[in-house]
């Protein structure tokens, strides 16, 4: 069986081979590579660059960044001989921007759009074992496409998600839907092709299991002959018992198999009687939830129940990765969303790769889906009419739905952002998308998201109006006004909340990006963290109105932008309440409390045998001398060291799981601080034994201190006495700086934290559960300096 996710293709992994990994690169700026024979078969591909796919321009060439053109990707791969008789694809989940492919030198066939899964037919181009395929990626933005010339994001090119080569049997089951209620009922439809000369007779067999295997449903269709060369589609009705309803609370997740039989030829037993089921010809099968999601007035109602949304608005983008897929970033956002009282997640501004999909099934993430029709200003464009942007945007609408029909998580398919809607044939465009949209699938709501609702509001075909609006960073960021009050923001809102809601009276408002930038740790002036957190609470204060159905914060994580003059020609946006490498600005403890969330006080087990803590040091005289010895010494970290870093970290940490990128996420907001305040401890050979630093923090109760920040040796280079040296060494270098040092560590480090003891440390005792956790610590550890817990 086909096990799949809930937006997947039902065929995915029926018979693949993959085709990421190991390809040959080659730029074309000049957009001669098909006169120069590049898609030939024959090709010497020796000098061309050594690339890993997925990935995007950017990192198949260093000086590529933001490049914008044609690029030229080539393997080779096996296929077995015998796939040369079944029905044959080239599937890609997303490449960016127009595709043009060849097999073998042959051409293969296009794709306009860049975050769409597409297929190629390629059965009659194969060869039995080793073949050739030529992929040509052109990100060029023109007029009349979509999102065409305009893009709020960086418009990487390339192959920037998975392919493969699919082999389906010539009769076969395609496209299974199921629209299932909260109360059980489901419709499922899928169609069967039949690509042999014969006429068959089929049926198709549904079976619904839940998480554990059993069966809650079962259905069958009528036989149908379906001619040679044709395709028909089958639809089954019913409802199961006893199932539990889709929500952010309990995403309970079912699986639908669909079987197809052939209804001509049954199979005999020896005994001459008939076999329970005729034989079996295809099955597929695809993961879905039992919801509903409707309006009532100015109320969204989830399972029948009233909803409000709060969430964040997500780009597709890594900081290791760029938007090529990376699953773990992904989930670690969504994981972090959920902790921060979010239920919503607006995949903006192009549909997300499907697995992000799955994981908001699995988590509880409602979600709006998005075509990439951004800032389209209609006729006033370019040389193409306003009808092939439209013709474009239709395609993808089409695509879209069909892919991500089945995902429970999405609620709400948006049209377009920001579009010039008071343009004609820009408010008629977003009429038919929406038309579109609704008779696509009539069980989800549509929108399109407006930064022109003010004053001439085109709202009439919408189901929930999606306004966008900055009132805090125009006022403060854009017109350069230190002295603006946040509060205006509020009255801001207020007023033309107001004015919207009278206009449509019956209809509820989602809004659908409100915000404010900041860079990481900068105060006190209009990009501070201060004000990101001031604009967030004041806005959301005016929000809680009983025709707002939910507020989407813009956005979760900065992100790459355009090389264009947007904030002084700043290449990342810094709208997100975390960085692109994901340090948490002080606007998450705000979303927190807007939320409601609980706050976070203490780590996931309640056991105090591995307690976080903090030390204090009052002062930095009188600091204890320790030399190094035995050919052992320190040297300072240099900046590209990271990796080098977070290795010494896994060998010596027992306690936490040291991920790819923390330490920039620990140190990466003052790069020029790294070779000066960051240590490597070397031995005899020259080998890393260890790491030191002597960072800093800026605010405790108001005082500058020196950090101590984290201490870490090697386990083949424990108990040789070298932190000791090592602490001593950062201690007298950041004597330089401060006047007073703190550090960070848990009760499970016992012999870390006699070392800080020994070197003046002494315990706070203001943090959650502190003293609780320094008195069971006194049981491990008897020393002198502990007698401060007798206070």
């Amino acid at each position: 069986m086909t096990q799949e996710g809930t937006g997947g293709d039902s065929a995915v992994n029926r018979n693949a081979i993959d085709l990421t990994g190991l390809w040959r690169f080659q730029p074309d700026a000049f957009e001669d590579g098909e006169r120069m024979g590049y898609h030939s078969s024959d090709l010497d591909t020796r000098l061309w660059r050594e690339v890993g796919v997925p990935c995007a321009f950017d990192d198949c060439i260093p000086q590529m960044a933001a490049y914008e053109g044609m690029g030229w990707f080539r393997r080779t791969f096996d296929a077995p001989v015998e796939w040369l008789a079944g029905h044959v694809v080239l599937q890609f989940e997303g490449v960016n921007y127009n595709t043009a492919v060849w097999v073998n030198g042959q051409w293969a066939g296009a794709h306009e759009g860049g975050f769409l899964r597409f297929e190629l037919p390629v059965r009659g181009l194969l060869a039995a074992g080793c073949n050739v395929i030529a992929v040509r990626v052109d990100n060029t933005r023109r007029h009349g496409q979509a999102p065409g010339r305009e893009r709020g994001w960086r418009p990487y090119g390339g192959i920037l998600r998975e392919l493969r080569l699919i082999r389906r049997p010539l009769l076969r089951l395609e496209r299974p839907v199921i629209a299932a209620g909260a109360a059980g009922s489901y419709h499922a439809s899928i169609s069967v092709r039949n690509d042999t000369t014969a006429a068959r007779n089929v049926a198709i067999a549904l079976s619904i299991v839940d998480a554990a295997g059993s069966e809650v449903a079962a259905a069958q269709s009528e036989a149908r002959e379906i001619a040679g060369g044709t395709e028909c589609a089958f639809e089954v009705n019913g409802s199961a018992a006893s199932i539990q309803a889709w929500s952010p609370d309990q995403p309970a997740l079912y699986e639908a198999n669909f079987r197809l039989h052939d209804e001509d030829s049954s199979s005999a037993t020896a005994a001459g009687t008939m076999a329970d089921a005729p034989p079996l010809l295809d099955e597929v099968s695809v993961v879905f939830g039992f919801r509903t999601i409707e309006r009532r007035g100015t109320s969204l109602l989830l399972n029948g129940r009233p909803l409000h949304l709060q969430g964040f608005n997500r780009h597709e983008d890594s900081p290791h990765t760029g938007m090529a897929p990376d699953t773990a970033t992904v989930e670690r956002d969504l994981r972090h969303m959920k902790e921060l009282g979010a239920n919503f997640v607006r995949m903006c501004h192009y549909p997300h790769h499907p697995l992000e999909l799955d994981l908001c099934d699995r988590l509880g993430l409602l979600v709006m889906g998005e075509i990439p029709l951004y800032w389209w200003n209609g006729d006033a464009d370019g040389t193409q009419p306003a009808a092939v942007k439209l013709a474009a945007a239709k395609r993808q609408l089409r695509e879209m739905i069909a892919r991500d029909i089945n995902h429970p998580c999405v609620i709400l398919w948006s049209v377009s952002n920001e579009t010039e809607e008071r343009r004609p044939e820009v408010a008629a465009g977003n009429a038919a998308l929406i038309e579109l949209a609704r008779n696509l699938d009539a069980t989800r709501l549509v929108a399109h998201v407006s930064s022109h609702w003010v004053g001439e509001p085109h709202f009439e075909q919408d189901d929930v109006l999606c306004v966008n609006g900055y009132p805090s960073w125009d006022g403060r960021g854009w017109k350069s006004n230190p002295a603006y009050d946040v509060n205006d923001s509020t009255r801001w809102w207020d007023e033309r909340l107001a004015a919207l809601h009278a206009a449509y009276p019956d209809r509820p408002i989602l809004i659908s990006e409100f915000g404010y930038p900041a860079l990481y740790r900068v105060y006190g002036n209009g990009l501070g963290e201060d004000m990101q957190m001031a604009a967030l609470q004041a806005e959301a204060g005016a929000f809680d109105k009983p025709y707002v159905c939910g507020r989407t914060i813009w956005c979760y994580a900065d992100h790459p932008w355009p090389e264009e003059p947007f904030i002084n020609r700043m290449t990342n946006s810094p709208f997100g309440i975390v960085t692109r490498d994901r340090r948490r600005k002080g606007a998450c403890d705000t979303v927190r409390a807007i939320f409601g969330a609980a706050s976070v006080t203490r780590p996931a087990t309640d056991s105090l045998e591995n307690w976080p803590v903090r030390m204090f040091r009052a002062h930095l005289r009188d600091i204890p001398v320790a030399p190094f010895r035995d050919g052992y010494g320190v040297r300072p970290l240099q900046r590209n060291e990271g990796g080098l870093w977070e290795d010494i970290w896994r060998d010596a940490e027992p306690f936490a799981k040291i991920d790819n990128g923390l330490f920039n996420r620990e140190f990466g907001d003052a790069p020029g601080a790294i070779e000066r305040r960051c240590y490597i401890i070397t031995a005899p050979d020259g080998v890393a034994a260890g790491t030191i630093s002597s960072w800093y923090t800026r605010d405790i109760n108001g005082l500058d201190y020196g950090r101590i920040h984290w201490v870490a040796t090697r386990k083949a280079y424990q108990g040789r006495g070298i932190m000791r040296a090592g602490l001593s060494y950062a201690l007298l270098q950041m004597a330089q700086w401060h006047e007073r040092a703190m550090l960070d560590t848990s009760t499970g480090r016992i012999g870390a934290i006699k070392l800080y003891l020994d070197y003046g440390f002494t315990p706070d005792l203001t943090g959650p559960r502190a003293r609780e956790a320094w008195e069971m610590f006194r049981r491990k550890l008897d020393h002198p300096a502990l007698a401060v817990l007798d206070v």
